[in-house]
């Protein structure tokens, strides 16, 4: 059964994040190519929810799947939907990002 897909606000900002950088050291083609390539990994945690790593240390519930060594998605599962709740740069320290957020 595939869930619902929903991202939160703290998620779109990453996205929109994601891709200004990008596109100002690379090019809005490029930053495009690579917020879809993050879009469809979201999409498909609709089919297999469960697949990422608990991170319940960082959040209750909170799951994380890797993307393209570059990111970290970071998901809960509430019922019948998947809520993206960040993506961040590998690089970024996620304890930190979760406790401001």
């Amino acid at each position: 059964m595939e869930l619902d897909l929903v991202y939160l606000p703290s998620a779109e900002a990453d996205l929109a994040s994601i891709y200004d950088w990008l596109a100002g050291v690379s090019s809005p083609d490029r930053a495009f190519g690579y917020v879809g390539r993050i879009q469809a990994a979201c999409r498909s945690l609709t089919d297999f929810p469960h697949r990422g790593s608990p991170r319940d240390e960082l959040e209750p519930g909170l799951r994380s799947i890797p993307f393209e060594r570059r990111a970290a998605i970071y998901y809960r599962v509430a019922g019948e939907t998947v809520e993206i709740v960040r993506i961040l740069h590998a690089g970024r320290d996620s304890h930190r990002e979760f406790r401001a957020s």
